[in-house]
């Protein structure tokens, strides 16, 4: 299954986002960021493909920084990245 993963420099920001989309209705998972994508201890958001444009442009009207977001398919194995969005 595919998914998104908006990947943080802070947790801190993390934390803030996933209030403010949950508030907005859109379903998040806090997860631990995949080592694929970034190798330290940061934290992300998995959320559905179907949201992506949607947080685009919450996260530009709230004016937190992120690194970037990710499509990734779910393996045995952790996390295979698919594409930056």
């Amino acid at each position: 299954m595919r998914y998104a993963i908006l990947v943080f420099y802070s947790y801190q920001h993390a934390v803030l986002c996933e209030k403010i989309l949950r508030q907005n209705n859109i379903p998040v998972e806090f997860i631990p960021t995949p080592r694929s994508i970034m190798n330290s201890c940061s934290h992300s958001l998995k959320f559905g493909l179907e949201f992506v444009e949607v947080v685009k442009i919450i996260i530009q009207r709230i004016n937190i920084p992120y690194k970037g977001i990710y499509e990734v398919e779910k393996t045995y194995y952790g996390y295979n990245v698919i594409g930056v969005r």
